[in-house]
């Protein structure tokens, strides 16, 4: 409390507010707690008095908009409950719990459901379940809880079945860091799953960002009949901000099932469509029985070792993703210069504030943060990319996973460089400004 009342001296907060905002933190506790808390406030901003204030902090103006007070994980379980999960499973772990937390006093009151299970493997087996029974699913983890579940992620990809897998990464490898942030799990979420298991991978931008992010992966899965795991991280998940409301979206989670009447005879569960997203029936739907497992099988969902059934398969639910129309979302790209940066995650938010700083930046430097990291998008980053022959790409990993992840799959322009810091420590905009400055590209 001391420390709460120095700090509010030195970036300007009127003592009012303060023992307004203590006051209302601590209800419950008795009265001299209370009165005890606010002496100590007092006393810091007494014993601040003759400090020099912080210097570019900037000036507060009044704003009419509605603000939020949010963490990363909140902000994720909002947009999943704005994308239609109706049902949660998950095993306590840090730093993903706040997010089974927030949905388990949410849920409920909207008709759906969270269970705690006795550990990952169980988590993602009950929301496997629960989305074939026709409830949107999901549950939250960390790097140890994703690779405990990775079989059943393809077992949900060959079973066609939607789920949401939200890993709110730590540092690694085995228990590592579990309150540290670190984006190393990329690997794994993207090349994880055991044979050709094609499904979407995501990652918010920033913590306002979680909303849409998860929102959007929750209309994808079901619109496309896969998983989707989302890379969050301990910075973003846990970090509480101010954000203004995030705007309304107009999607949501739509399933494509039979039409009342298409189910007459002979039900084709996996048909090879055009678009590779067949009709899914709902347990109990007449004419809709059918066979979901983890063995191929041909259109109708009977296990089959056939190598023309394998193919036809294989393609289908490849094509399905691939092929989809991700419109814009599947990146934010700020600026028109000659050089890029590209980064993803919680990384974007320091390359911003380092970029923001330089003069006429929009000029210069183009910034990058991919959302979507699978399925990958080459057309729409060449785009992207035109005019640009320098290339930064910034992550937080030891081994350059994110750079090796594009060197693979898309075809970068001109002099390509990478900057790679593994955790704990984030990245900050002083080191990312020394590596941009070290750019001898358009005077940046």
């Amino acid at each position: 409390m001391i420390a709460l009342g120095i700090l509010s001296r030195l970036i300007g907060l009127p003592e009012q507010l303060i023992v307004e905002v203590v006051e209302k933190a601590l209800q419950g506790k008795n009265v001299e707690a209370v009165a005890a808390s606010i002496s100590a406030v007092k006393s810091g901003m007494i014993a601040a008095t003759d400090l020099p204030p912080l210097e570019n902090i900037p000036d507060t103006l009044p704003t009419n908009a509605e603000r939020w007070s949010i963490t990363g994980n909140e902000a994720a379980a909002y947009g999943a409950v704005l994308g239609g999960i109706r049902f949660a499973a998950g095993y306590p772990i840090t730093p993903a719990t706040e997010v089974l937390e927030w949905l388990a006093t949410k849920l409920p009151g909207l008709g759906g459901t969270l269970l705690q299970a006795e550990d990952e493997l169980a988590a993602v087996g009950q929301i496997i379940g629960a989305s074939y029974g026709g409830v949107p699913a999901m549950t939250a983890t960390s790097g140890p809880g994703l690779a405990l579940m990775t079989e059943c992620i393809g077992l949900a990809v060959a079973a066609e079945v939607p789920i949401v897998v939200l890993d709110v990464m730590r540092g690694g490898p085995s228990t590592g860091i579990p309150t540290k942030s670190e984006q190393s799990d990329l690997n794994m979420a993207v090349y994880g799953l055991h044979g050709d298991a094609p499904h979407l991978v995501l990652a918010p931008l920033s913590i306002a960002d979680c909303v849409f992010t998860m929102q959007w992966a929750v209309h994808l899965a079901e619109a496309l009949q896969t998983p989707a795991i989302v890379l969050s991280d301990q910075f973003l998940g846990q970090t509480r901000t101010i954000i203004d409301r995030t705007p309304d979206i107009a999607f949501t989670a739509k399933r494509k099932t039979p039409a009342p009447g298409e189910l007459k005879e002979n039900y084709r569960r996996y048909e090879n469509t055009a678009s590779g997203v067949s009709p899914m029936s709902i347990p109990g739907t007449e004419g809709g029985q059918y066979t979901a497992d983890g063995l191929e099988h041909d259109q109708f969902g009977h296990p089959s070792a056939a190598a023309s059934d394998h193919a036809e398969q294989l393609s289908k639910r490849l094509r399905k993703i691939t092929d989809h129309d991700y419109g814009d979302h599947w990146a934010d790209i700020r600026g028109q210069g000659g050089t890029a940066i590209i980064t993803w995650g919680s990384t974007f938010g320091p390359v911003i504030e380092a970029v923001e700083q330089m003069p006429g930046w929009q000029d210069k430097v183009r910034l990058i943060g991919i959302r979507l990291l699978a399925p990958h998008r080459p057309a729409q980053l060449a785009a992207a990319l035109e005019g640009v022959s320098q290339v930064l790409i910034v992550e937080q990993s030891q081994t350059d996973q994110f750079r090796d992840y594009l060197r693979a799959k898309y075809d970068l322009p001109g002099d390509i460089r990478a900057f790679s810091q593994p955790g704990p420590l984030q990245i900050s905009p002083e080191t990312l400004r020394e590596q941009i400055t070290g750019l001898n590209q358009h005077g940046c």
